[in-house]
């Protein structure tokens, strides 16, 4: 396991101190950044070289957050009590003036429950808890007000550049760093979000995608023929893209064989959509199904759960299933979340009392949790489950009928034909 130590020089040697001591099996790379703001420029190396992250503080993390993207496992060592303890001996032992101090970074709770804990007593404390949108020059700057006016003896910094600054002018500052114990605890830490990662990306994903609506009408084949063809060309850049393997199943379907790792990330899913709207645009329809298991055969059925949801979209979409859990539309306005096997005796007393599946009773109380609305018509349920306008109608009788559901009113019809029941379920 490799580990990028990130922050300023003075952070770092603590920290190469406490990983090599504790840690002997793990490569630590340090990369040095003696202000917060420039610690976006190594996050590239970091996570090219690195299997996680360790920034020195919370103000080094979120520089870097703030101007790049964090892909990789990361953690931070917070300034706590440890550090505090550390610091207010120091200024006790040191025989200066401390009654009236100025301390930034650390959380005001913790350093209230320390100071009452360390038994010193302070005429007036300023503090300064890290706030994202301050820059470390806005921390130096309130340092030295509080300092020149008067209203403050020693300054306390968890900023290595606002130390040595404050030290350069010759004025009594004191450098909160992080202690060995806090490194050990954060690294155990990131070990373990390292280790959980390794252990999820590394799952079997089988992707099914299949083809809607390609017409068997002879006068129709050639256009049918060459918009396969043109899907197919689109379909195998997006698995080179997601470094997959794809198989022909039957005319119409393929199956793509990926890790949960790649095929989960945000980069996949964003270039599945663009795929999916490129097909609507040119009137090429399919429907996909993606399915995670610790094997292929689990993500095989997986696979194929998802596909029959999906394919019963008008205009296609994605599903994901992941052992009892399942997703889709992906991406989509409508995308709900909701468990395909359930053992909640409510949801079980519900299936059988209005006669339809435990998963289908999941799937419309998440989209009413979803959609924050209990009251649907058949229409709009059927919009928003995939479903056909008369499937919607005999789900809504079923509530009806079972009491789970009651009439609260019928919809002007706008055309000829009956008024649509509107209908609130009691879930």
């Amino acid at each position: 396991m490799r580990i990028a130590c990130v922050g300023p020089s003075d952070s770092i040697a603590v920290m190469q101190e406490a990983v090599e001591r504790y840690f002997p099996d793990v490569t630590f790379i340090m990369y040095v950044r003696e202000k917060t703001e420039d610690s976006w420029e190594v996050l590239e190396s970091c996570q090219r070289e690195a299997d996680g992250i360790l920034f020195s503080g919370i103000g080094v993390q979120e520089a870097a957050k703030a101007r790049g993207i964090v892909t990789k496992p990361y953690a931070h060592i917070p300034r706590g009590a440890y550090s505090l303890m550390r610091v207010l001996s120091e200024i006790s032992r040191s025989g200066l003036p401390h009654g009236r101090i100025s301390i930034d970074v650390v959380l005001d709770n913790v350093l209230h429950e320390v100071i009452r804990e360390f038994g010193i007593s302070f005429d007036k404390i300023h503090s300064m808890p890290f706030a994202i949108h301050r820059r470390e020059d806005d921390y130096l700057e309130r340092h030295l007000d509080l300092y020149h006016s008067g209203k403050v003896d020693v300054m306390v910094t968890g900023f290595g550049s606002v130390y040595h600054r404050l030290s350069g002018m010759e004025l009594p500052a004191f450098r909160m760093y992080p202690s060995a114990l806090q490194v050990r605890e954060t690294v155990e830490r990131l070990i373990g979000m390292i280790d959980a990662r390794g252990l999820r990306s590394a799952g079997i994903a089988i992707q099914n995608v299949k083809l809607n609506g390609i017409s068997q009408d002879s006068i129709n084949q050639y256009d049918d023929m060459k918009n396969k063809g043109r899907f197919y060309l689109e379909l195998l850049e997006y698995v080179r893209a997601i470094q997959g393997s794809i198989f022909n199943f039957g005319k119409e379907e393929y199956v793509i064989f990926s890790t949960r790792g790649v095929i989960e990330s945000e980069v996949h899913m964003d270039m599945f959509r663009r795929l999916l709207e490129w097909g609507r645009r040119n009137n090429i329809l399919f429907a996909s199904g993606i399915g995670i298991g610790g094997t292929a055969f689990e993500a095989e059925k997986s696979a194929r759960k998802a596909l029959s949801n999906a394919i019963r979209l008008p205009q296609g979409g994605l599903f994901i299933v992941n052992g009892d859990h399942m997703r889709g539309p992906v991406g989509e306005e409508g995308e709900i979340a909701f468990r395909t096997r359930v053992s909640d005796e409510a949801s079980l007393r519900a299936s059988r009392e209005i006669g339809i599946s435990a998963s289908h009773v999941e799937k419309i109380r998440a989209l009413m949790d979803k959609t924050g609305k209990d009251t649907f018509d058949s229409g709009d349920l059927a919009a928003r489950l995939g479903i056909g306008e008369r499937s919607a109608r005999r789900l809504l009788k079923k509530f009806l009928d079972s009491g789970y559901a009651e009439l609260v009113g019928k919809e002007t019809a706008h055309h000829v034909g009956r008024p649509k029941n509107v209908v609130r379920i009691l879930l």
